[in-house]
């Protein structure tokens, strides 16, 4: 008598089809959900910004003013450079500064990056293009 070890066809395909329907409830509820950024990547992101913003002050030697509001930071130089705020952040404060031809920045601040909890104090030193994140 042969050993019967295995599944049969019917089990294989009602496997498969849970299997799938599962798959179909979990990858709709995962599209749905957005991503968010945490506060160092949204810092990361400001940061960034800011350094391509010094950059093109040094390349091109022109001045580069940065607009700074409650949910966006953004400079301009031939074209618009718009970083928007995850809606889960915002500045404190909303100011304007530049960087110089030489990639000094005119005036010393701190711009405050905040969500519901915590906030990151980025620090501008005046007269040198340096600026870096307080925890």
């Amino acid at each position: 008598m042969p050993n019967n070890r295995g599944f049969t066809l019917i089990e294989v395909i009602f496997s498969i089809s849970v299997i799938i329907i599962l798959s179909l409830f979990t990858l709709k509820y995962a599209c749905l959900s957005p991503v968010h950024l945490s506060l160092e990547q949204q810092c990361n992101q400001v940061i960034s910004l800011l350094q391509d913003a010094k950059t093109e002050a040094l390349i091109n030697h022109q001045k580069i003013t940065i607009i700074i509001e409650k949910n966006q930071i953004s400079y301009d130089n031939e074209k618009k450079h718009i970083l928007k705020l995850d809606k889960n952040y915002y500045f404190k404060n909303s100011f304007e500064l530049y960087f110089n031809k030489n990639g000094n920045i005119n005036s010393g601040n701190t711009l405050n990056l905040c969500d519901k909890y915590t906030c990151r104090s980025i620090v501008f030193n005046v007269g040198s293009g340096v600026f870096y994140v307080k925890e």
